[in-house]
């Protein structure tokens, strides 16, 4: 449909002479219109244009997902009814069929049909309007760069081009999957036989059009080297994330089941404590140490088995597990003793930062902590896990003295789950201790500033969608501790490797992008200390990952484990074809990525 509009041979519609005229009003405007005031009037297009896309088009689209309310609309007006339409009805058969051409039929296909294919006009109107203003205004900052170095304009110019050439590959791969039905929200109007497709760049990230599928504004940033294309780049995305988050995605969950086995996962996970009895829990374990599980009658109705065996549980594990620090309650004993372990090891260290000179006392002890919390998370609790996969040391230890094996689960949770939370403090830590910026400028701080919390956020993202995925139970390594019959009511009901999630695009998050926040503090506070602990976190975790996970994934789901992540299979599979011949093949290590 856009392609006719460009065409001059093509006859045009209303539509498209509507759109060809609020297109040329741009083009009018940087020809005739001083510098000064073109890049403020194209700003002003640049952001109604946008808000139309994301408020105006979001707000039909949520309206119709929800209601159905555009078709109700055409239906309750009859302007595609032949019998109450009249002119109105005559026009947009005359327009819908102009546009679409001799094979399309008006009065044979469905309302919905009929109506998504106007919404697609006035699609067109505002994103090509949007692309047209975004456009225009960047031309208007071309050559406002004060590069130091000629080199330093090339390398800025050179990864700009790059990113356009990739947004663009994003976009067309893309549209290869998801062909004009998806492309404009067809399934918001009617349904057809298919389902969610993941193949090419939907292997690569999350909602690529959305996501990767705008580096292309990151790369007009780069190319004319304006904070202020950067910052508007940088909004426009922001409202295109709330436009999947309070768009797309209610309507893909409402409409899209998410894979079966994926929820049962999930759900098994986090409802456990609820649908196991304590003659579940009562495994080898207590029998070995001579404990024995009361003996009650058997109950006479589903309701009652409910309430016993919600009685019969044990009180320490009625309360969620601590997340960090989601499920939080002050008057439990671990999360009190948490918080002040926190307090005193960050807190009062700060206070004394502020309140003294003694600078360098504070870092070298902020540092020193950082390191030891790094070492305890990643090569203590290592070792402990390996043996655990080996041996079982950790479940045997409870056993051997009157304990269990969820015990022992329960206890390596809150252990984890305190070195995770000092790891985050002493960074922190170690963060305020550094944090300078001397006599830069304001534009500098800001930009800093800016990339450190896209990168926090984006750990935050990442950190949610692993726990999302995996649950309570695989956050804390649970198929570590499931050989034995008591940990069943835990853990999945079949223990098998699902790539679904953010594991789609990556087999281990954690390893490749699990440390965004931490370089995000050390462009925050401008520390080359914060930046070389991140390195040493990242690198242990490398070392966490070959020799704890892999091998112990290896053992336990063999052949089910992926070579190659979906990033890495498209973007081999993108060179073997854009080469002509197979360069790459199958070969990855099974960590890969």
């Amino acid at each position: 449909m856009v392609q006719s509009l460009f065409n001059p041979l093509t006859p045009k519609t209303t539509f498209d002479v509507i759109t060809l005229a609020t297109l040329s009003t741009h083009l009018l405007v940087v020809l005739a219109v001083p510098l000064a005031a073109r890049r403020a009037i194209l700003m002003a297009a640049f952001a109604f244009w946008r808000l139309c896309y994301n408020g105006g088009l979001g707000w039909i689209l949520n309206w119709q997902s929800n209601r159905h309310g555009l078709v109700a609309l055409f239906k309750r007006n009859g302007w595609l009814d032949p019998a109450r339409g009249g002119r109105v009805y005559a026009w947009l058969k005359a327009e819908l069929e102009a546009k679409m051409g001799p094979d399309y039929a008006f009065e044979s296909v469905p309302i919905e049909f009929n109506v998504w294919l106007l919404y697609r006009q006035l699609v067109d109107l505002i994103l090509l309007n949007d692309f047209t203003a975004y456009f225009f205004l960047c031309s208007c900052y071309l050559g406002s760069a004060s590069d130091p170095e000629p080199w330093h304009a090339f390398l800025r110019v050179a990864g700009g081009i790059t990113l356009l050439a990739f947004n663009l590959w994003v976009k067309v791969d893309a549209h290869r999957v998801v062909k004009d039905y998806a492309w404009y929200w067809g399934d918001f109007f009617f349904l057809v036989e298919q389902s969610l497709t993941f193949d090419g760049v939907f292997e690569m990230a999350p909602h690529p059009m959305y996501s990767i599928g705008y580096a292309g504004y990151y790369g007009g940033s780069l190319i004319t080297g304006s904070y202020t294309i950067f910052y508007a780049s940088l909004a426009a995305h922001m409202l295109q994330f709330l436009f999947l988050s309070f768009v797309e995605n209610p309507h893909i969950e409402k409409t899209y089941e998410r894979p079966p086995l994926a929820v049962q996962v999930i759900k098994r996970s986090r409802g456990r404590r609820l649908s196991a009895t304590f003659a579940d829990m009562a495994g080898p374990g207590q029998r070995a140490a001579g404990r024995s599980a009361p003996v009650a009658a058997a109950p006479a109705t589903a309701d009652e088995a409910s309430k016993a065996s919600m009685r019969e549980r044990p009180t320490s594990l009625w309360h969620p597990d601590l997340i960090v620090f989601k499920n939080f309650d002050l008057f439990r004993a671990s999360d009190m003793l948490i918080l002040l372990l926190l307090i005193y090891s960050v807190g009062v260290p700060l206070g004394v930062l502020w309140a003294t000179s003694h600078a360098r006392l504070v870092l070298a002890y902020s540092i020193a902590q950082c390191v030891g919390w790094i070492l305890f998370r990643t090569l203590v609790l290592g070792i402990l896990l390996r043996k655990q996969s080996t041996s079982q040391l950790i479940t045997r230890w409870y056993i051997k003295r009157g304990g269990n094996s969820e015990e022992a689960f329960s206890s390596w949770r809150a252990v984890y789950n305190t070195a995770t939370i000092m790891t985050y403090g002493s960074f922190g830590l170690v963060a305020l201790a550094t944090y300078h910026w001397g006599d830069a400028d304001y534009s500098s701080l800001l930009m800093f500033h800016t990339l450190g919390l896209l990168l926090i956020g984006f750990h935050v993202w990442s950190s949610r969608s692993v726990y999302e995925t995996l649950g309570d139970f695989g956050w804390f390594y649970g198929d570590f501790f499931a050989r034995d019959p008591s940990m069943l009511s835990l853990a999945p009901p079949d223990m098998k490797l699902y790539y679904t999630g953010i594991y789609r695009y990556l087999n281990n998050p954690d390893k490749v992008i699990g440390q965004a926040a931490f370089y995000g503090l050390a462009l925050i506070s401008r520390s080359w200390t914060v930046f070389a602990l991140a390195l040493l976190l990242q690198a242990c975790n490398f070392l966490f990952s070959a020799h704890v996970e892999t091998p112990h994934m290896e053992k336990v789901y063999g052949a089910q484990m992926r070579r190659d992540s979906g990033i890495v299979r498209t973007v081999k599979n993108a060179v073997n074809k854009g080469i002509g011949q197979k360069v790459f093949v199958d070969d990855g290590s099974a960590d890969g990525g």
